[in-house]
């Protein structure tokens, strides 16, 4: 089973944390029933986002090969044939669908759950080959989590809230990128896109969109709860830290790999929960 499991990604299923945000800063976290929907939406997400992440190394499985890294995977590796991968996705996808359906009586999350899979279907087959448009189709994907997580509880998502995730989505997939480009010599054999950027693209947009995520967090923090302000030397000090270790030697920009290799974010990443917890409920 090991092999499915590495196949469906588990570590990535850090991203659909994003689903509580919008419940957590509504204030409505110990209300039963609504979380109890909230953690429905993150599991079918969960399961959803494997779904997808086995669908992109069908498609990838013979870039992957002449990936350094990427090489090890299920199906790039062998350990896992496509037609077994097909079947498991299939039912990854079935599964993630019947669970989204049942979120708090009403079909929104289905509906924010089908277009994320039609939109990284797009990404695996087409998108994730147009400069730009592959970053932003990264982004979007974390901003349907949030939707998602917003309709969970039947709650919305404040605009302030959408422009950070945005923002910070978008400062995180160009770092990826950047990770990429300045590590893996043949674009063509792996990923194609790469081609089309340039490092000092890459650094100027990293540059920007961190510091328009710490402008719309500051003030989404503030619209929320006055205290919050104090949240935002924390955040600060969060995004300075990523910087710093996705423009060192040894990391590959993946936000993922990022956070779990690095104990001085996980530490300050947790610290934030807590103080903005604190701070909402306390």
């Amino acid at each position: 089973m090991r092999k499915y499991v590495n196949l469906s990604r588990p570590k990535h299923w850090l991203k659909n944390i994003l689903i509580f945000i919008p419940i957590v800063y509504a204030q409505k976290l110990f209300e039963l029933d609504l979380f109890i929907s909230t953690i429905q939406a993150f599991i079918a997400f969960c399961i959803i986002s494997s779904a997808t992440y086995a669908v992109n190394d069908i498609v990838d499985a013979e870039k992957d090969r002449q990936h350094p890294i990427k090489k090890k995977r299920p199906i790039a590796s062998g350990q896992i044939t496509k037609f077994k991968a097909i079947i498991f996705a299939l039912f990854l996808f079935v599964v993630g669908f019947s669970l989204s359906f049942f979120v708090y009586g009403n079909q929104r999350v289905l509906l924010f759950s089908v277009i994320y899979m039609l939109l990284n279907l797009a990404y695996s087959f087409k998108l994730k080959n147009l400069a730009i448009i592959d970053c932003f189709c990264i982004a979007t994907g974390f901003i349907l989590r949030i939707f998602a997580g917003g309709a969970s509880y039947g709650g919305g998502v404040s605009d302030w809230l959408f422009l950070t995730i945005f923002t910070m989505s978008i400062f995180m997939a160009f770092g990826k990128r950047r990770g990429e480009f300045i590590r893996v010599t043949d674009t063509n054999a792996t990923r194609k896109v790469l081609s089309s950027y340039n490092l000092d693209f890459f650094n100027g947009m990293i540059f920007s969109c961190a510091g328009l995520a710490i402008v719309f967090y500051s003030l989404w923090a503030m619209m929320n709860i006055a205290a919050m302000v104090y949240t935002v030397p924390l955040v600060i000090f969060i995004i300075c830290k990523y910087l710093l270790t996705i423009y060192g030697k040894t990391s590959h920009g993946d936000p993922t790999s990022v956070i779990f290799g690095d104990k001085v974010l996980l530490i300050a990443s947790g610290v934030l929960g807590v103080l903005s917890f604190a701070l909402l409920y306390v």
